[in-house]
């Protein structure tokens, strides 16, 4: 049976599409026809589908029968570090992260942070029920996790992906390079976001000791809470997440 991937949350009678790239590769080799049972996974669960349409350029599935929770883990593709900022920014670093589908937010209090850890955890709820909404709003299968704040030492402690790959927004005298240069492939990827006061020295010195590298960005210089939107946002288009 043939299996198809669909990145949106899925239930039993919904209607739903394959991938542009799945649905040229169904049209094109004329394997299935309208009424043929498909298999449909999602990052949470395992579906059987039913084809009810072929267009010229669209292969529409209804949902039939769910099978069950999917085995593997999933890992987030793309978590952001984000040094904490006031109130009304970091809630809209966090509503616009859930918005382009940013799935990890791991939030830092650094040398130059306008919040300490301490009072940010006091906005812990508050950052859940931004997330919630926000999901909601755009359909995200997964809510954007967003962990509890730490101090930029503790991430030297906190568990990253072994195999991943590892940026740091540097406008510093650190080796930098721009994104372009970067190989970025299916790994998942950390960014590391200051805020506008920059990095310390010893904040350099810990991003280091984790084997980040430092990327620099062309042209305007963009506001903490936006940064790490347009870094993702790229990120996401190269990785053709977006």
């Amino acid at each position: 049976m043939k299996k198809y991937f669909i990145k949106h949350k899925l239930t039993v009678g919904d209607i739903t599409h394959l991938s542009d790239s799945d649905s040229e590769l169904v049209i094109s080799s004329n394997e299935l026809d309208i009424e043929d049972i498909l298999e449909v996974e999602t990052y949470e669960k395992i579906f059987l589908g039913q084809i009810t349409d072929i267009s010229s350029s669209s292969v529409e599935v209804e949902i039939i029968e769910e099978k069950g929770q999917r085995d593997t883990k999933y890992v987030p593709s793309i978590t952001i570090i984000q040094s904490l900022s006031n109130d009304s920014k970091f809630n809209y670093f966090l509503e616009k992260s859930v918005e382009i589908g940013i799935e990890k937010i791991i939030p830092v209090e650094s040398k130059y942070s306008l919040k300490e850890k301490k009072k940010a955890l006091k906005d812990y709820p508050l950052w859940n029920k931004i997330v919630k909404e926000a999901t909601e709003q755009s359909r995200n299968i997964f809510p954007t996790i967003i962990e509890r704040p730490l101090t930029i030492k503790e991430l030297l402690q906190h568990p990253l992906e072994n195999n991943s790959i590892r940026l740091c927004l540097a406008t510093e005298n650190v080796d930098s390079k721009y994104i372009k240069d970067i190989e970025i492939d299916d790994k998942p990827v950390y960014i590391a976001i200051g805020p506008e006061k920059g990095w310390s020295s010893t904040d350099i010195d810990i991003f280091k000791r984790l084997n980040f590298q430092f990327i620099k960005l062309k042209g305007n210089i963009l506001r903490t809470e936006t940064t790490g939107l347009v870094i993702g946002s790229i990120i996401k288009y190269i990785k053709g997440e977006i």
